[in-house]
């Protein structure tokens, strides 16, 4: 077995949207590196994300309990999930800055709501 990774590609930006593609095996140490990655396209406290992770391996040793660590702080932050499966879909419930979306189609109609 090799080292998990992570790959985090910014697909579009708009304003203050941000679309990210996150391919790789997401277990404790690459949720840090995703974290960071989140941190640091942050432009302002009212960034909104679109975090697609279709294609995203959910490691055997991740447990939900850990999913709060994956997004950035800050109240105003939004963040559309794509992609999550429904056991780990529960701590982005519960998370009032987070919007799940059942597919890619329904995250780009919220894009292109959007001013």
């Amino acid at each position: 077995m090799g080292t998990p990774t992570i790959q985090v590609r910014v697909l579009a930006v708009a304003g203050r949207r941000v679309w990210v593609a996150v391919s790789g095996t997401l277990c404790g140490a690459t949720l840090r590196v995703l974290h960071y990655s989140l941190c640091a396209r942050a432009t302002d406290e009212r960034t909104h994300f679109y975090l697609d992770l279709n294609a995203v391996e959910w490691g055997e040793t991740l447990s939900p309990v850990e999913i709060p660590r994956l997004l950035p702080s800050g109240q105003r932050l939004r963040f559309h999930i794509v992609g999550a499966p429904e056991s780990f879909s529960a701590p982005f419930r519960a998370d009032g800055r987070c919007r799940l979306h059942a597919d890619v189609a329904s995250a780009w109609a919220a894009w292109t709501s959007q001013p």
